[in-house]
């Protein structure tokens, strides 16, 4: 495999033009948000695939003309050339890569001259003529006839005023992760946090809380109403919400639905690599989730920015944290510090994470009435569980946890009540448990796990 850095048009072209004549295989270019793989023989191109999608019209030579045209403008991503590939949806052509180059190099200096009248490439036509009333730049350029003469009749139609931008076109093969700022850094002080919480629960709210500050940051994520994470992924974060934080920031982002489970894998998920960048190679780590159309988020930590990349369906979806998170489509980053992939979706940690600050509210009980053997029981127990560890006098996790585990530490909390019961009375530990929960019972509610507090009905008989 050869892979490499695009930051510019010119590197693209030496790409091309340095391919070598006497090799077969893929040769797949990143640049933004557009993706091309060019299925290669030796100095011709037999096939490709984009994620974007062809029209009914299109002619396949000229759809990729303006594809790689596209990818001329601007050019910011990667490379790489590989002898085989998992995609299975190539669209027959053929061409001679040179060929190739210079019709999309020629239309790339025309649509550039284009540009100031139309703003984007991405734009809706209106025109007495009916082949381009209502037609995409993309679908005129790419029917029958010759690109380039396409293109020159379009203009001569613009100039002659028989044909305007109608409206820019959303872009149906780019998705967006849909940020938006509902409440923006707000001094958390000035907040009652609980009772935006609460309101949206009620309001079906669909996104994520944010709060920051002191080197902290606190995550809060919704879908339709329902808290289903919550980050740091720590025992501590309960005690987080019922701190008075006097400089913090509050946020509201809104997301669109279909993401938000994804998007917050990048805060509560299990990632499978978490390493210095040095160690990781982001062009062959992006190229390869598209080529295999893998699905997958990237997160990239650099100095105080975060960037988030969400593979999906072989598309791409970016946003950037810096002061705020907004949508992004850069990808090409400077000497990054840390690199994440995530590839399961946990669409929960509340839970888990309830059961470890039961078993640490249990833990207190056992120390406050000397309860020896009960709580080396607990240790040992806890110890048998590998993400958990006990650090200044708390269990807590050192990741998320699977299904399994999470049930190990419920049985754990339920094992060692009904010894301590046994030793106590059930009175005395139910009252004492109580004790332990009662300063969260309002955020307790909040994340609709109040209801776990009824030990009576949790916990064994005994007699």
């Amino acid at each position: 495999m050869i892979s490499g850095e695009l930051k510019s048009p010119q590197d693209l072209l030496e790409v091309l033009s340095g391919l070598p004549q006497t090799k077969s295989g893929y040769l797949n270019l990143l640049s933004k948000n557009l993706f091309l793989s060019l299925k290669l023989s030796k100095s011709a191109v037999l096939a490709f695939y984009s994620n974007v999608e062809l029209t009914p019209r299109s002619v396949p030579e000229n759809a990729l003309v303006f594809i790689l045209s596209e990818l001329l403008y601007g050019t910011e991503g990667y490379f790489s050339f590989e002898e085989d590939t998992a995609i299975k949806d190539f669209v027959s052509v053929s061409e001679d890569v040179e060929s190739l180059v210079i019709r999309a190099t020629i239309l790339r200096r025309e649509l550039d001259e284009l540009l100031p009248q139309i703003i984007t490439t991405n734009v809706v036509f209106r025109s007495e003529e009916k082949e381009y009333d209502g037609k995409t730049l993309f679908e005129i350029l790419s029917s029958e006839g010759d690109i380039i003469d396409n293109l020159r009749r379009l203009k001569r139609l613009i100039e002659e005023g028989r044909a305007d931008v109608l409206r820019i076109k959303e872009d149906e093969n780019v998705e967006e992760i849909g940020l938006d700022y509902i409440l923006e850094s707000v001094e958390y002080k000035r907040v009652n946090l609980l009772s935006i919480l609460e309101s949206l629960k009620v309001s079906r709210f669909t996104g994520f809380v944010e709060i920051e500050g002191n080197d902290r940051e606190i995550y809060t994520f919704f879908k339709d109403g329902e808290i289903f994470g919550v980050y740091p992924v720590s025992v501590e974060i309960f005690d987080y919400f019922m701190e008075v934080f006097g400089d913090f920031r509050a946020s509201i982002v809104k997301l669109n639905r279909e993401f938000v489970e994804t998007f917050s894998q990048a805060f509560i998920g299990k990632p499978v690599i978490a390493s210095e960048s040095k160690y990781i190679s982001l062009g062959k780590l992006f190229l390869t989730l598209l080529s295999l159309r893998q699905e997958g988020i990237v997160k990239i930590v650099q100095g105080k920015e975060s960037y988030i990349y969400v593979f999906k369906d072989g598309k791409l979806l970016s946003a950037r944290k810096n002061a705020r998170w907004d949508e992004n489509w850069r990808i090409l980053l400077k000497k990054p510090d840390y690199v994440f992939l995530f590839r399961g979706i946990y669409p929960t940690n509340v839970n888990y994470l309830f059961y470890l600050f039961l078993l640490n509210k249990l833990k207190n009980i056992l120390t406050k009435y000397s309860l020896g053997e009960e709580l080396s029981q607990l240790v040992f127990r806890v110890a048998q569980i590998p993400p958990l560890f006990v650090k200044d006098g708390k269990i807590n996790t050192s990741r998320t946890l699977t299904r399994r585990e999470e049930m190990q530490v419920l049985k754990v909390f339920t094992d060692i009540s009904e010894k301590a019961i046994e030793r106590l009375g059930k009175e005395v530990f139910e009252r004492e448990l109580e004790e332990e929960v009662k300063p969260y019972k309002d955020i307790l509610k909040i994340l609709n796990l109040s209801g776990e507090l009824e030990t009576r009905e949790e916990l064994p008989e005994t007699g």
